[in-house]
């Protein structure tokens, strides 16, 4: 027994529902195959206006011969294609209801934050479990799992949080050596149950002797390595932000003079030409973020100036010389 499948567009946000679509029919003894408009049981049609059906939203209708799935763009298709096959799986071919949904939120997603490498850490890396998954963080095979998995609960973004990401992401005109070759994660055993609340402390040196090269990758190719995994999220219509805390500068060991003092107009200089330097490298992300004054301390009105020249002034520098992009700025309250 077969059924047919039909899509009136390439998209591989539709070729996941239907690769899903096959595992579910599968279950039930049924093979699908690819049709075409007119005899196919299954048909996905993507078209700009559809009455009561908003971005990501679809409508599934069915009759006794096929099964529609309409929708306004291609997530939406997706959806519905989800929606039809979890309806398979749960009741049968003979089970499946019409349904139309639209989201009731428009931001669904994850707050991860990322153990990219010892030497920039995250808020929660201190520890021997941490330390473990820096590996995963750079195989491809654990992000193409956990992104379908995402847009199988029907998120749509991601969020990457660390405390200071730039070394391990990006090569920052007039600051080159900052960025870091390899991926390390630390020996060391003997974590404590707490670290300083504001971050601060997080490389201490008994944490960074003897560090493990968990992967040998030069920072070219971690690009291509972040290029990748954001893409892939694009094609299951999940959205990456990279988000901060500041002022920190872990991994820079006073390069070029920097430090956390947020007077020091170097480290100004370095913080708006990385942001900058993160769009212009990373054509599918959507946005950056910040929490404001983890590391100012009593700077008060200060935190927020400081945030201005740097990470505002670094997005506007990318939206000049990219005018048709869109990009969003997270802006998080916290001890502002």
């Amino acid at each position: 027994r077969s059924w047919r499948v039909y899509a009136d567009m390439e998209s591989p946000q539709i070729q996941f529902a239907i690769s899903e679509l096959q595992k579910s029919l599968s279950e039930k003894g049924i093979e699908l195959i690819t049709g075409d408009g007119q005899n196919a049981e299954i048909h996905f049609t993507v078209q700009a206006e559809i009455e009561n059906v908003k971005a990501e939203g679809f409508i599934l209708k069915k009759d006794s011969e096929k099964i529609w799935i309409m929708a306004a763009d291609e997530a939406g298709a997706m959806y519905g294609g989800l929606e039809l096959a979890e309806q398979i799986r749960i009741s049968g071919p003979e089970g499946v209801t019409e349904e139309e949904q639209n989201p009731y939120m428009k931001m669904r997603g994850t707050k991860f934050n990322i153990p990219l490498d010892v030497r920039t850490p995250s808020y929660t890396d201190m520890s021997d479990v941490a330390q473990r998954n820096i590996p995963e963080m750079w195989s491809f095979d654990f992000w193409r799992a956990y992104i379908d998995q995402l847009a199988r609960y029907r998120y749509n973004f991601i969020s990457l949080w660390n405390l200071h990401p730039f070394p391990s992401m990006v090569k920052v005109p007039g600051y080159e050596d900052v960025a870091l070759e390899d991926v390390q994660r630390s020996t060391y055993t003997e974590f404590e149950d707490y670290y300083h609340n504001d971050a601060i402390g997080l490389c201490e040196p008994e944490i960074l002797a003897n560090p493990e090269i968990v992967k040998s990758i030069s920072i070219d190719e971690k690009i291509a390595f972040w290029r990748k995994v954001m893409a892939y999220g694009k094609s299951r219509n999940i959205d990456f932000y990279i988000m901060t805390w500041n002022i920190f500068l872990y991994g820079v060991d006073n390069t070029y003079g920097m430090t956390e003092d947020i007077w020091n107009e170097t480290t100004k200089d370095y913080f708006r030409k990385s942001v900058k330097e993160m769009f212009l490298t990373y054509p599918d992300l959507s946005g950056i973020g910040v929490t404001v004054g983890e590391n100012m301390r009593d700077a008060k009105e200060l935190k927020e100036d400081w945030i201005f020249e740097t990470y505002a002034r670094g997005l506007m520098d990318a939206a000049e010389e990219m005018p048709d992009r869109n990009f969003t700025f997270l802006h998080r309250q916290h001890m502002t």
